[in-house]
């Protein structure tokens, strides 16, 4: 794939860089340069970017918050697209809430329309959120906690973006967004915006229609209930607090490193520790001392280093256990051709392959 000369090609508003380095946008700390790193500056600049991206047959890559997420220590070819500015926050019934944070907006009346929604019947009774892609999750819960509205108080303190979790289908805490979630605005590789109900037998334990989609999540809809606001608030803090406690917060990393199997008979964390692997080391890589589903840069860490003891140790757990633990995080980048193996769901917002 031979690059443009020139990003004047996409002639947007937004920032376009060549060679941004990864790292600097992944709660791993680590990851080789994007070719091309754009931040599109509403729905026009996505549209375009997505339109010369396929004229010039230039791969794409969809970045929300930059957790869950293994990039190459080879970087990502093509364009990534970073979705930081879809920060629409607003009530669809016309209700009053505060802006989540100083970057939030009210709905972007310059942008595209998405073609309307049909009644949903958990609309009905509930207010209804609607919430850009790029806006934190942690902050969208906090906003909306604090403005008594109930519904994704689950996900205060999860790194990520509210993108990212609809992708991903986000769960904590006995929730998952899918609870709530009533449509989300997608575009389509060609530029056009098209709407989608959720349909829930497209949705279970950390999948989401939107997988197998090649499409960009711009914003999704929440229908929601009215709380007592410090009840919230407190909830909240609690949940924080709890994953504080667990370590989530003492070094980088990209939160779970697998998903949990019922099957099993306990969480993936437990079954690493029953084996003995905390401690375990690859270069600056290690598995948390302090919860065997985490692993971490313990300084100096590469891309090579994590997946190559994300490999030791799941081999591990099938050698004593029988059981294969599927990765939760995602792989994103250039990798090695057999470096990356048969792991399920590896790079997730490449369009070229969802």
């Amino acid at each position: 794939m031979k690059l443009p000369e020139s990003t004047d090609i996409f002639n947007i508003k937004g920032a376009v860089l060549s060679s941004e380095p990864m790292w600097r946008h992944t709660t791993f700390g680590v990851g080789g340069a994007a070719e091309l790193y754009a931040v599109p500056a509403d729905t026009d600049d996505l549209a375009r970017l997505l339109t010369a991206a396929g004229r010039e047959g230039i791969p794409v890559f969809i970045l929300g918050g930059g957790s869950n997420l293994l990039v190459s220590d080879k970087g990502i070819s093509g364009l990534v697209i970073d979705t930081r500015s879809f920060r629409d926050y607003y009530l669809e019934s016309g209700g009053k809430i505060a802006a989540a944070g100083p970057s939030a907006s009210a709905p972007n009346t310059a942008a595209q329309k998405a073609p309307p929604a049909g009644q949903s019947p958990d609309a009905s009774s509930s207010d209804v959120l609607v919430l850009g892609a790029g806006l934190p999750i942690s902050d969208a819960a906090w906003t909306a906690g604090s403005q008594g509205l109930a519904g994704l108080e689950m996900f205060f303190a999860m790194p990520g973006s509210v993108g990212g979790a609809i992708w991903m289908n986000a769960r904590c805490y006995g929730g998952e967004i899918a609870d709530r979630l009533l449509w989300a605005d997608i575009m389509l590789p060609g530029g056009r915006l098209q709407r989608i109900e959720k349909q829930t037998d497209q949705w279970s334990y950390k999948k989401s229609p939107f997988q197998t989609k090649k499409a960009v999540i711009v914003r999704g809809a929440f229908a929601m209930d009215r709380k007592d606001p410090k009840m919230l608030r407190e909830q909240m803090l609690e949940n924080r607090n709890h994953r504080e406690q667990r370590g989530h917060f003492r070094a980088p990393c990209a939160g779970s490193t697998f998903k949990n199997n019922r099957q099993f008979g306990e969480p993936s964390g437990a079954l690493i520790d029953r084996c003995g692997l905390k401690g375990q080391r690859e270069g600056g890589a290690a598995v948390s001392s302090w919860h065997g589903n985490i692993l971490i840069n313990d300084g100096g860490a590469c891309a090579a280093d994590i997946l190559t003891l994300i490999k030791r140790i799941a081999g591990e757990v099938e050698e004593r256990t029988g059981f294969r633990m599927e990765m939760e995080v995602q792989l994103a980048g250039d990798w090695p051709g057999d470096c990356a193996g048969d792991w399920p769901g590896d790079r997730p917002g490449n369009l070229e392959k969802n």
